[in-house]
């Protein structure tokens, strides 16, 4: 099973940060490369140009291990989300729909290199409080997921926007399930290798769910499906039990302090424009806006996909796992 993750979520190390990095078998995130390019040169020159994607790019130092061994990369399929980011922004400027979503955006966000690295970077180390590079961020990395069948790592609904989404998705299925969600890089590598034989049974159950959804988003599972993603799902949870007091000793000396909880997992469907569909809801939420973006059409037609309607991506669905802790963390003695 190969996941997207934002790149907020791995800056802060958030929960679905966290269960990507264990759960899954390759993690693609999107990094604000300079728009000189990614190369080395290219990379050294952002470093001197801003001192705060500096800072960005030394926040992730801690998941090097991962990004070295496969675990981690910025593209799949020779593809990268880039494209994806400079789409959704001009969808933001020229889609009337979206209008109500102007007043957040950044005006030529990518006319000035060193502008766009620093609210980039600016953003992504304060955890997101800037829906003009969060949202399109975010809308982004879904188009990717959808354009390449893979699922996107989410967090359980929390803020106004992520509720308004959240009624927009569809439910798959749910499991609850032992993780870490709190180690270094080492120990989540170690626990992939001692989990090797239930993880890859656990990510072959939920593989051919996402096959089957993303075939067909609304028909629901099979029951065939549904019970081997079950029973994958207590066979690895008996096998991260067994492990728990033997990882307890052996990170007695780990950088960072384990931590495991239960977690859920929800498998949901939903409109691959829903981030902008949310955002739009939430901005007339909050300031109590007419529904400006909507007006003229049917309340049939109010449903359809927020961007341009020749996207190619238009009335496609992405498909998401939703994180969501549950009960008290098992810290490790130390």
């Amino acid at each position: 099973m190969n996941v997207v993750l934002s790149p907020y979520h791995l800056t802060t190390r958030e929960p679905p940060a966290m269960a990507a990095l264990l759960l899954a078998e390759r993690v693609v995130t999107f990094i604000p490369a300079p728009l000189s390019g990614s190369d080395a040169k290219s990379l050294g020159r952002a470093v001197e140009l801003s001192p705060e994607y500096l800072r960005f790019m030394d926040s992730w130092r801690w998941s090097m291990p991962l990004w070295e061994s496969g675990v981690v990369g910025a593209s799949f399929r020779e593809s990268d989300a880039g494209g994806d980011v400079r789409h959704v922004c001009a969808a933001l400027t020229s889609d009337d729909r979206l209008a109500p979503l102007r007043a957040l955006m950044h005006e030529d966000l990518f006319d000035d290199e060193k502008r766009y690295l620093d609210a980039v970077s600016h953003d992504l180390l304060k955890g997101g409080p800037d829906p003009g590079v969060s949202l399109p961020v975010s809308a982004a990395l879904d188009r990717f997921g959808c354009r390449n069948s893979l699922v996107v790592m989410r967090a359980h609904a929390t803020s106004v926007a992520q509720r308004a989404e959240e009624k927009l998705a569809r439910r798959l299925f749910t499991i609850a399930i032992p993780a870490v969600v709190q180690a270094d890089a080492a120990r989540i590598a170690t626990y992939r290798k001692e989990l090797h034989e239930p993880l890859a049974d656990l990510r072959s159950a939920m593989s051919e769910a996402s096959r089957q959804a993303y075939r067909d988003a609304e028909e629901p599972l099979d029951r065939e499906t549904l019970a081997e993603i079950d029973h994958a799902a207590r066979a690895y949870s008996m096998e991260f039990d067994a492990l728990r007091d033997y990882m307890a000793e052996d990170a007695r000396d780990d950088e960072v302090r384990l931590i495991d909880a239960t977690i859920t997992l929800s498998m949901t469907a939903a409109p691959v424009d829903a981030v902008l569909r949310s955002g739009l809801t939430a901005m007339r939420t909050l300031t109590g806006a007419p529904r400006k973006a909507l007006a003229g059409q049917s309340k049939k037609e109010g449903a359809v996909a927020a961007l341009a309607r020749r996207d190619a991506l238009e009335g496609k669905f992405v498909l998401a796992l939703v994180v969501k802790p549950l009960g008290r963390p098992n810290a490790a003695r130390r």
